[in-house]
């Protein structure tokens, strides 16, 4: 018998064979390398108190002039402005009755409540916030309908209903002597309209190329036809894009713009519960300000003040001018809300000339990054007379969706239709050893959902992505910048009570000491806390990780191996309970472990599983796969096991467990040529 060290290179590989790699690592999930070694990644705790409306797609962190922290967040229903966890909301109000001009109906035993209020403007799913409503003469008093409510159904553009609620959220049924209409004095608020969560396909009437075929339509006698005009169409449809918010600093303000919308700002001398307001209406009162507008940006040099509008309408402002896609608007510099162009200021416009649409507007510490869906393109200030300088930089690069890109340290990365970038003065291609496990497996018609992450702590981009057929974030990878190296991972279970990872926006560390990110069940998590994953039903439930080796052979591989030991090396000093759950001895469990496998192949096509890849039970022999549990005192384990070719799996399953692997070492001999 000798000893062997098991020495494996850093990250991992899925664009060469299992067999072809040996040496390397193979699989992971909630892996990490650090200093070449792989570890556990850091669990996650519940940041805010309640959860938001929506889903959140946009996180930014600021600060005021006296030092409080705030995390906005813009969600498909809502915009917050977030401060010690506790969710304000910051919508701003689309249009407003005015007093008396909004009156309610209800009818005996029924919740639902009817408002009517002329050309009112909102949608199904809209919040609108009812004052000044007398009671209606029964147990639908004042209290009742004067708060928020979410629009339930719209009969006509004059009318719309919504569920009657006491202050504490339950149902109010109406009684007999509801008979009133709120008063002359009542007034409704009604916010800026609500987004889809992910991309859609819209059909209905009207929708794709006028007058093409339509839904297959049921005749009065039974019988179907083809559909024609006037009839719903089935396709190919138009696609309604989901909804994003983008933030940025104004001085000590806050700017933002829903994508394809108006500018808004929220004052940070108000009160946090302050909503916000377009920048073209009071106080700011702006001029000429750009709309539908596809992001909003301050300019790179961060001193001028100057707003940058991409994408959107041109000047003079008019209702038969639409948005130019690839139009780029900037205010003047001594007044930062006037977008006027004229010999008084230095307010203008630049268009880019590849591509068919701005994507995303990338502030960096040399430009402005301006990508298209084929070009990337540098808006640098300049000063003078010209104020901005537009130069292509490449009109053959991609991003995949507006959110896949992200900057670090002076360096932007990002994802592009099949490969990743990164531009440091220039660009060039990652060479991405997983680049076929996450091009061929995403869906690309979820395209905006894919995003990427910052987490400087580690050195690490994350993307995350759905994978091909869903309509959530199922998936994530990872590329350490510093280490040069990629991994890989699920995000597991992605329904509320799950220990899921489906993260749908990320904000670094800077402001706040840890990373921040909005999950697919409603809540804001704080990440690399402690070891384990917040969820519905445990603040602390188990996460599980694992990290499996490429196979190991020996010379050609025509020989077998016997192995029956292994004498680890893993680390588990970062084990430690929550401390809202320490016991009578401190809170450290006793005796964190891992589970170490080795799994014996005769051949490179040996199963490793009794499943393929496609849920199929396999017919042919599964391959050997021996385990033990290793714990911080385990000095050797005995696992006997031969093949060919070897390979080793490390995995925890249980809370409170961290562990980074060393270099273990196996006791193994040469065991003829047979088999």
């Amino acid at each position: 018998m000798a000893l062997r060290k098991l020495q494996f290179r850093p990250g991992i590989n899925r664009d060469i064979t299992d067999y072809s790699q040996e040496g390397g690592w193979f699989a992971c999930n909630k892996v990490r390398f650090l200093r070449g070694y792989p570890k556990k990644i850091g669990g996650w705790t519940k940041y805010t108190t309640s959860k938001f409306l929506g889903i959140c797609r946009s996180l930014f962190a600021f600060s005021g002039i006296e030092g409080a922290k705030y995390l906005a967040m813009g969600t498909s229903k809502k915009v917050y402005v977030n401060q010690g966890g506790t969710n304000f909301d910051v919508t701003a109000v689309r249009a407003s009755s005015g007093a008396g001009g909004i009156t309610f109906a209800a009818s005996n035993g029924s919740s639902t409540i009817t408002a009517t209020d002329a050309s009112h403007g909102a949608n199904v799913g809209d919040f609108v916030t009812i004052s000044g409503a007398a009671s209606l003469g029964g147990l639908i008093v004042a209290s009742v309908l004067n708060q928020e409510y979410e629009i339930l159904t719209k009969p006509d553009n004059n009318s719309f209903t919504f569920t009657a609620k006491d202050t504490s959220g339950s149902t109010v049924t109406a009684n007999a002597s509801d008979s009133g209409n709120g008063g002359g004095s009542s007034n409704a608020a009604y916010q800026t309209s609500i987004g889809n969560e992910t991309g859609a396909i819209g059909l209905g009437w009207g929708a794709g190329t006028w007058n093409t075929a339509g839904a297959t339509v049921t005749n009065p006698d039974g019988t179907t036809r083809a559909g024609g005009w006037n009839d719903p169409r089935s396709g190919p449809g138009i696609f309604q894009p989901m909804r994003l918010v983008y933030f940025t600093r104004f001085q000590d303000d806050l700017l933002y713009n829903i994508r394809f919308g108006d500018i808004f700002r929220w004052v940070f001398q108000n009160a946090p519960t302050a909503r916000s307001a377009k920048i073209s209406d009071s106080p700011s009162s702006g001029t000429e300000v750009p709309t539908e507008v596809t992001q909003v940006l301050i300019a790179q040099d961060n001193v001028s003040n100057i707003i940058i509008a991409l994408g959107c309408t041109p000047f003079p402002a008019s209702s038969a001018l639409d948005r130019d896609p690839l139009l780029i608007r900037f205010s003047d510099v001594t007044d930062p809300f006037n977008f006027t162009p004229s010999d008084l200021t230095t307010a203008g416009s630049l268009t880019v000339q590849n591509g068919s649409q701005i994507l995303r507007g990338v502030p960096t510490n040399r430009e402005t990054l301006v990508f298209t869906e084929s070009s990337l393109n540098s808006l640098k200030f300049i000063g003078g007379f010209d104020v901005f300088r537009l130069d292509e930089i490449s009109a053959n690069t991609s991003l995949i969706g507006p959110n896949a890109v992200a900057t670090i340290d002076g360096v932007t990365y990002w994802m592009g239709a099949n490969k990743f970038y990164k531009y440091d003065g220039r660009i060039s291609t990652l060479d991405c050893t997983v680049r076929e496990e996450v091009f061929n497996s995403y869906n690309i018609d979820q395209a905006d959902q894919i995003f990427a992450a910052i987490n400087s702590e580690f050195h690490e981009v994350w993307w995350f992505y759905p994978a091909s057929g869903s309509t959530t974030i199922t998936h994530y990878v990872t590329y350490n910048y510093l280490e040069n190296l990629w991994f890989y991972g699920d995000c597991d279970g992605t329904t509320e009570g799950d220990a899921s990872f489906s993260r749908t926006a990320w904000q670094d560390t800077g402001i706040y000491d840890k990373p921040y990110a909005a999950g697919t069940d409603r809540n804001i998590f704080s990440h690399e806390v402690g070891n384990n994953a917040a969820t519905e039903a445990s603040p602390h439930a188990a996460m599980s990780a694992f990290i499996t080796s490429a196979q190991l052979g020996v010379d050609q591989g025509d020989r077998f191996v016997l192995m029956n030991r292994v004498i680890p090396d893993i680390d588990f000093k970062s084990s430690n309970a929550p401390t809202d759950t320490v016991n009578s001895t401190g809170g450290s469990i006793v005796d964190p472990t891992v589970n170490f496998s080795v799994i014996a192949k005769k051949f490179p096509g040996s199963a490793t599983s009794t499943t393929n890849q496609s849920g199929e039970t396999l017919s042919k022999a599964v391959a050997a796969v021996n385990s033990t549990t290793i714990d911080q005192f385990t000095e050797q384990a005995h696992i006997r096991a031969r093949g060919r070719s070897l390979a080793f799996k490390i995995e925890s399953t249980a809370a409170n467990v961290a562990w980074e692997l060393g270099t273990p070492r196996v006791d193994f001999r040469l065991d003829g040529r047979r088999g």
